[in-house]
């Protein structure tokens, strides 16, 4: 009988997620093989490898629920773009010169990067695969990088040459599903796995809505689509229209939906779908509430994610922090307005020498956001009984975040210090279904140089011609 390998995490603090271990001031981890076997303090293990994280932080690893990793050569491009000039040109210039070994190298590196940051599951949004090459070679750089991962098959979107078809027009191609779900992405429970990424009720007519959510729960699949929610959208009634046929259910994560209105997004959260705010990206050119802050309200489970590091960076740790002070910027907007309706009351006396803030009560915490990006995150892409928590018979999928450094050392609160102030550079380990892809601060993937090499020879050559547009 072949041994399974044991490991304790000894002595860190343990941000477990879990509801009945809650947070340990000190406490250890044991792993067996590939999943967690008991979390707790002072853990009475025998036979073990060690790993020593005191001065630690022990935690599930982070989910990121949205990530176009193919676009990595784009990155840093459309920062400052505006209006729809990541369609014109990430899509329409750049997307079309794509090759399978663009996706490769693209979608390899992302997701390298996301492990370097703690990051151990990846709902990677595919819509730069032209063909069933391209998805290959996209699938082959998320097999190697050894993430977790969540492939959503997804669509281009081309311009229409003259005589050809508007892509809202096109139903998802049901045979490609077919092809990956009858073979390399066949099982629920690898670490690998399949969605749908559909054109949706903002891209796509009624007739094509209807085959692509029916598709996706023919084969089991979660369905995942972009939607905004504005007035240009092909189904006018969005998701009150889905729901009325039938289709809305928690088989579906939104991602955007910055101008859904209440009562549309009532129903998406009664459904039980989720849905994934990218406040970085949407923010930058679109002055709306995140839904994440308008679905916690709802007593709906936020899931927030980076989206595209053509416009913004794919660091979860970012992420959590920008999603927390934008919420708290609405949030405080909404108290004050509220304080100003309240018409014939009189002002609360303000101490002197201070700002004189009218904001007595700060209405989202830390420990909020960080539940998004793991637990909640794992909820939205269906793996909450697989991952998103420190729990006896998850995989070991957890990250340790050292407390040392210049830059962390004396921050208090363990989530405080988290959010506010690690870095990449203080992730020590990586840990994904009890295997270490970083060890001390580095990550063990062999050939990083030729990787970053051919990173840079794909983006040089997909640049070249349209420096001048970007």
């Amino acid at each position: 009988m072949s041994h399974v390998m044991r490991r304790l995490i000894q002595g860190g603090t343990i941000l477990s997620m879990d509801d009945g271990i809650g947070f340990l001031p000190e406490g250890d981890v044991l792993v067996e093989g590939e999943r967690i076997l008991a979390v707790g303090p002072s853990l009475d293990v025998g036979d073990a490898e060690r790993v020593d994280a005191s001065s630690c932080i022990v935690l599930p690893g982070l989910v990121n629920a949205h990530l176009h990793s193919w676009q990595t050569a784009m990155r840093g491009i459309g920062g400052d773009w505006a209006g729809t000039d990541y369609f014109r040109i990430a899509h329409g210039l750049i997307g079309p010169l794509y090759g399978p070994e663009d996706m490769r190298i693209g979608t390899l590196i992302g997701a390298l990067a996301q492990l370097e940051s703690g990051v151990t599951t990846l709902f990677d949004w595919c819509h730069g695969n032209a063909t069933p090459e391209h998805t290959d070679a996209a699938l082959d750089g998320l097999m190697e990088s050894g993430i977790r991962a969540v492939f959503g098959h997804g669509t281009v979107k081309p311009k229409p040459k003259p005589g050809e078809v508007h892509f809202s027009q096109l139903p998802h191609p049901a045979s490609e599903i077919r092809r990956l779900r009858m073979t390399r992405l066949a099982g629920d429970e690898a670490r690998v796995t399949l969605a749908a990424c559909i054109l949706g009720p903002d891209y796509s007519t009624l007739d094509v809505c209807r085959a692509d959510f029916a598709m996706a729960r023919d084969y089991g699949l979660l369905s995942s689509a972009h939607v905004w929610g504005n007035s240009n959208r092909l189904v006018p009634g969005g998701y009150r229209t889905i729901a009325a046929e039938g289709l809305l259910g928690p088989d579906h994560n939104v991602v955007h939906g910055t101008y859904i209105r209440d009562d549309e997004l009532r129903i998406i959260v009664d459904s039980g779908a989720s849905v994934t705010s990218t406040a970085a990206a949407e923010l930058k050119s679109d002055m709306r509430e995140p839904l994440s802050c308008r679905v916690a309200v709802m007593g709906g489970a936020p899931s927030i994610a980076p989206d595209s590091e053509v416009l913004n960076g794919g660091n979860m740790l970012d992420c959590m922090r920008f999603a927390l002070q934008v919420h708290r910027v609405f949030n405080n907007m909404h108290e004050v307005a509220r304080i100003a309706a309240r018409a014939g009351t009189a002002p609360a006396a303000m101490e002197v020498a201070t700002p004189g803030s009218p904001i007595r009560t700060i209405t989202l915490r830390h420990e909020e956001v960080l539940r998004w990006a793991t637990i909640n995150n794992a909820k939205a892409l269906r793996l909450d009984h697989r991952i998103g928590s420190l729990t006896p018979g998850k995989q070991a999928d957890l990250i340790i975040v050292g407390r040392d450094s210049l830059g962390m050392i004396g921050a208090r609160d363990p989530v405080q210090a988290l959010i506010q102030f690690a870095r990449t550079s203080d992730v020590r380990t990586v840990m994904v279904g009890g295997r270490v892809l970083k060890q001390d601060g580095r990550l063990l993937h062999s050939g990083l140089d030729t990787l970053k090499a051919g990173l840079l020879q794909s983006a040089a050559r997909l640049m070249d011609g349209v420096e001048d547009v970007v």
